[in-house]
């Protein structure tokens, strides 16, 4: 059968034309989806982020652990347990995620924060505490644990903060951007709202056991987010 007769000689190489493009629309799209699948690589920011942080929120979950068992002051009690289910939360998200790209937590660098140029000894990563300051929290009762608790929780929050709002900078990844920029938000929030509750409750900013952190000049030096109209939904 002569097609010709039937069809148009501009409608048959429009047609080709568009199944050109079609064909074309459809392995651009392919290979973009091939390579947003793609992991990034073990040496990258949102890698190296995932596994530092797992490594900061588990202190947090021994601090706040040891605060639920020694504490007596509600609002110390009450921080303890928004960290407890906040970070508890976050890491599951985290170690899901490490497991998706196919790597290990325990497979991590051994220097932590290469990925943000600033490499260290994983215990030493800005706001943990120190093996004596974990000691003194473990051993602490009463009110006296409780403000041990929030000085250390608030240093904490600020080593926290520091890396996630570099990773919220340098991950290439969408979701890890997004995870570590809610981080950084909702934990300055909550070293404002430790520091009044703090105030409130007449607790010692400056307890027995307690060694000044890496960032205790809070909100004058840019190092941490500005938290004005920041929500806190998120614990």
């Amino acid at each position: 059968m002569d097609v010709d007769r039937y069809v148009p000689r501009t409608w048959l190489a429009l047609a080709g034309l568009v199944g050109a493009f079609a064909f074309l629309g459809a392995a651009v799209t392919y290979f973009a989806m091939e390579r947003d699948e793609r992991p990034p690589d073990e040496s990258s920011a949102d890698v190296g982020f995932l596994q530092d942080m797992l490594d900061h929120h588990e202190q947090a979950l021994t601090l706040s652990a040891w605060e639920l068992q020694n504490g007596t002051t509600p609002a110390a009690q009450m921080f303890a347990r928004e960290v407890m289910q906040q970070q508890s939360w976050e890491m599951g998200q985290m170690q899901r995620q490490l497991d998706q790209w196919g790597y290990a937590r325990q497979d991590r660098s051994p220097m932590a924060m290469d990925w943000m140029g600033m490499a260290t000894a994983p215990d030493e990563m800005p706001g943990l505490a120190s093996d004596a300051e974990l000691e003194a929290l473990r051993e602490a009762e009463g009110a006296e644990a409780d403000a041990l608790f929030m000085a250390l929780m608030e240093d904490h929050h600020r080593g926290g903060v520091s890396m996630a709002a570099a990773a919220a900078e340098q991950a290439s990844d969408p979701w890890v951007r997004d995870l570590a920029g809610r981080m950084a938000r909702n934990q300055a929030i909550e070293i404002n709202e430790m520091q009044a509750a703090r105030e409130r409750a007449g607790l010692d900013a400056s307890p027995d056991g307690y060694e000044p952190g890496p960032f205790p000049d809070h909100g004058d030096g840019g190092e941490m987010p500005d938290s004005e109209d920041m929500d806190h939904s998120n614990g």
